[in-house]
């Protein structure tokens, strides 16, 4: 590079000195400009500027140092806050979508993007991707739209019920979706709660009462004509008066034992069961229990034997209750068993499970396959057997409470029809000579 004072020596003899200026002032400034670019380099030695610009230069070089690391600063926390938000979004019960004034998707939470249809390719921005029902999107939509103008604190409220063809067995999801704008821009959060249990929970409810009210009016019919028969004086012949008040008698007792397993159950499911917690060698429990039921079995000749694989298998648990569920298991087999086969009544210990398990087996006429999977539900009896004997569908359900509810344990069926049924629950055991093998 050439010196621009020679430089405008050599214009000068050349006749123009004003131009020689000129040149020379160009000169300056565009070495000016190079100092200016080298002083934003980082990797520029101060060394190596004019004189006079290295302190200029030092501070301009803070001052970026500053701003960038500000502004790397910045951007780290507001990338924490964003992974903090997705994940108390990703923590909720509910679905949660936020959407922007036009309708386009913004944020949603883990529980909304499950509701997509799995195998379709959609765009995640549109609103129809997330809630898969044209209907609940168009009035979704309408509701955001309506609340630009209204009051912040203002919630708009609408349901809906999607239904997906899982496998064939159209499950249907309801849906209350609560609509709210959170800023003055029109965005809005959309929080969609799943009220599918509360409508099951509604039906059961409905079903139950239903039931309870026919399983009531049975009995209660039997003993008032009973009642009205002796008032009317009907029952004359002292037999048949004999026999009619023996019927009121069993329907009686039979009303006092529906009542009785309605409230047990209750009690249980609302988790305010007081039962007395204690330790309960149920080996020694089911022989008393079966020994009480030895007198109607023999009266159907049926077979009844209890085996205990040792001595000292406790459980920790309530006997009283314990002594409900095999006397249903076992009373349940003595009705329905044909005369003539064997019921044997085993307890051993699972040292796998830790726990101490009974076993319920019958020779009988075993459990249909479609009727299994229902065997435990309230009011619920194998339509083939009702003529056998007469009961409340609530036993098997009693059970089932006690030990899972109750107890902590497992209750289970297996049963191969025209081959007999196995009947089991597992309590924990409480001591390790109860697990032993």
């Amino acid at each position: 590079m050439a010196d621009p004072a020679l430089l405008a020596g050599i214009l000068g003899f050349a006749g123009g000195g004003a131009i020689a200026a000129v040149v020379a002032l160009k000169w300056q400034a565009r070495r000016l400009a190079r100092a200016c670019e080298l002083a934003l380099d980082d990797a520029t030695d101060p060394a190596v500027l004019p004189v006079g610009i290295a302190g200029l230069v030092a501070d301009r070089r803070l001052t970026v140092q500053n701003t960038r690391r500000d502004a790397s600063l910045g951007a780290r926390i507001a990338e924490e806050r964003s992974l903090r938000f997705a994940r108390m979004l990703d923590a909720l019960e509910d679905a949660v979508i936020v959407l922007d004034s036009t309708g386009e998707v913004l944020e949603r939470n883990q529980v909304a993007r499950t509701l997509e249809i799995d195998g379709e390719r959609r765009d995640p921005r549109r609103l129809d991707s997330t809630i898969p029902s044209p209907p609940a999107v168009r009035e979704i939509l309408d509701l955001a739209r309506g609340l630009r103008d209204a009051d912040p604190s203002a919630v708009r409220r609408t349901t809906f019920r999607l239904v997906r063809d899982v496998s064939g067995d159209g499950e249907e999801r309801d849906f209350e979706a609560s609509i709210r704008r959170i800023d003055d821009t029109g965005r809005c959060v959309v929080v969609l709660h799943e009220t599918t249990r509360e409508r099951e929970n509604a039906r059961v409810r409905s079903e139950f009462v239903a039931q309870a009210s026919h399983e009531l009016r049975t009995p209660l019919s039997s003993i008032r004509a009973t009642l009205e028969m002796l008032e009317e004086g009907e029952l004359d012949d002292p037999e048949v008066q004999s026999e009619m008040l023996a019927i009121a008698s069993e329907e009686a007792d039979r009303l006092a034992r529906l009542v009785d397993d309605m409230l047990d159950i209750s009690r249980i499911e609302a988790g305010v069961a007081r039962p007395t917690i204690e330790r309960v060698d149920l080996g020694v429990l089911a022989v008393e229990v079966v020994e009480g039921l030895q007198a109607a079995a023999e009266r159907r000749d049926l077979r009844l034997e209890v085996r205990v694989e040792s001595d000292g298998l406790v459980v920790e648990g309530d006997r009283a209750m314990l002594a409900t569920v095999i006397g249903n298991l076992v009373g349940n087999a003595v009705k329905y068993v044909p005369e003539g086969e064997r019921i044997a009544v085993d307890v051993a210990a699972e040292d796998l499970t830790r726990s101490v398990v009974l076993t319920v087996t019958d020779t009988g006429l075993g459990i249909p396959p479609e009727d299994l999977p229902r065997i435990f539900e309230k009011f619920y009896r194998v339509r083939r057997y009702e003529r056998r004997a007469r009961g409340t569908g609530l036993g098997l359900d009693l059970c089932r409470n006690i030990i899972e509810q109750v107890h902590r344990g497992r209750i289970g069926v297996d049963s191969t029809l025209g081959e007999g049924a196995r009947f089991w629950f597992g309590v924990p055991a409480s001591h390790a000579s109860s697990v032993a093998a």
